[in-house]
């Protein structure tokens, strides 16, 4: 009985890791190329990517995209075409500028650009009425626009591994009265 039990769980597992299935990642272009209208979770993390794939709009049921810990330094005009983005992970690039078609990404849940070295936040970023997470610790970030008050939905901002003077920190903090953002000192290491 035991053995049925553990078959059937397996069964059941493996059935919803097909391609096509909502829960299937993808985790290669050539692969996601073959059937493009399955494609709803990409994770090209760590594949050594200098550049922002070209296209992805190919993928119209695209939910989750994860290019951390790859080398890009630049996000292009055209990502604001994936409208059906609801989770972005950026994190660990050398991404300095956050475009303005960020704000295209009207689904947008989660946008992780942690540990890369964005300075300044756009006052796009307040038109992402989903935006429920951003992560944006470890990065040289100095200016934040007031813009991210209109984020009504966003439980979690992380803004840690940054100096930030206590000004900035009331003004955040007065923007965004409903929850605690996350800050920490920066490193005064005499480096």
């Amino acid at each position: 009985m035991k053995f049925l039990i553990l078959f059937l769980m397996l069964s059941v597992q493996l059935l919803a890791q097909q391609p096509g299935d909502i829960d299937y990642v993808f985790t290669s272009l050539q692969r996601a190329d073959e059937r493009p209208e399955v494609v709803y979770n990409l994770n090209l993390r760590k594949s050594k990517l200098k550049f922002f794939p070209k296209n992805l709009d190919r993928f119209e049921n695209l939910r989750t995209l994860d290019l951390s810990k790859n080398r890009i330094s630049m996000l292009p005009s055209g990502m604001g075409q994936l409208t059906s983005l609801e989770q972005l992970f950026l994190a660990g690039n050398n991404i300095v500028i956050i475009p303005p078609q960020i704000a295209k990404l009207i689904n947008l849940v989660v946008l992780d650009l942690s540990k890369n070295d964005i300075k300044i936040v756009p006052e796009e970023i307040g038109e992402l009425n989903a935006l429920k997470r951003l992560d944006l610790r470890l990065n040289d970030v100095q200016t934040i626009d007031k813009n991210i008050s209109k984020l009504n939905q966003l439980t979690e901002l992380n803004l840690q591994g940054m100096f930030f003077l206590d000004e900035v920190k009331q003004m955040v903090a007065l923007w965004l009265p409903n929850f605690e953002v996350q800050f920490s000192g920066g490193c005064d290491c005499g480096f």
